[in-house]
C-alpha cells in the first residue's frame, strides 16, 4: 500500500440495506450540483430514482459506495465496481468526488490508492473512470495517476433544433 498523505475515513453505504443511503445521496447531491445539475432533472423524485438505480446496480455485491472523510468531515465519495468474469475484470469508478475545501491536498489521490487496493483485490487487470474532454482538471487528475484517454464518446443533443435564438 502506498503511504497515504491524509487520514481517511471511510464510511460504507449500501443501496440493499440502505445503510448511511441517505449520507451518501447528500453527498452525491452535492457532486452532481457542482458538476452536472442536469443529472437533478428530469425525474419527479431524484433520490427515489437513483436510489432504485443504485439498488438495481448493487445487487451482484461488488459495487462500494463509500463516504469520505477527514476528522470526522465529509470529505467526498466514491462510487466504484468491477465487472466481467475472472481473470477479465474491469475495475469502474462511476463517482468520484472531492469537496472543494479538501482539495489539492492530495485526499484525492489517497482515496484512489484505496479504491486501486480495492479493485486489485476483485482481480480486475485495468480501471477506466469516465471523463468528459470539457473538463481539463479531471482529465489532468486521471492522467497524472496513469490513466489514458481510451475512446472518444461523441453524443447528439435531440433538443437542440440548431437554430440560435
Amino acid at each position: 500500500m502506498n503511504k497515504l498523505t491524509n487520514k481517511l475515513e471511510i464510511e460504507t453505504a449500501d443501496a440493499q440495506s440502505g445503510v448511511n443511503l441517505e449520507k451518501f445521496l447528500d453527498v452525491t447531491a452535492e457532486y452532481f450540483r457542482e458538476n452536472w445539475p442536469q443529472n437533478l432533472k428530469g425525474h419527479k423524485d431524484w433520490r427515489a430514482h437513483y436510489t432504485q438505480w443504485l439498488k438495481t446496480r448493487s445487487k451482484d455485491g461488488r459495487r462500494r459506495l463509500w463516504i469520505i472523510k477527514i476528522g470526522g468531515k465529509v470529505a467526498g465519495l466514491a462510487n466504484f465496481y468491477s465487472s466481467g468474469p475472472e481473470h477479465e475484470r474491469v475495475g469502474h469508478v462511476a463517482e468520484f468526488y472531492v469537496r472543494p475545501d479538501f482539495r489539492r491536498r492530495g485526499v484525492g489521490q489517497d482515496i484512489f490508492s484505496i479504491i486501486r487496493e480495492e479493485l486489485v483485490k476483485d482481480e480486475c487487470r485495468i480501471i477506466k473512470s469516465e471523463v468528459q474532454p470539457d473538463e481539463p482538471g479531471r482529465m489532468n487528475f486521471w492522467e497524472n495517476l496513469g490513466f489514458k484517454v481510451e475512446k472518444v464518446q461523441m453524443a447528439l443533443d435531440l433538443t437542440d433544433d440548431g437554430e440560435e435564438e
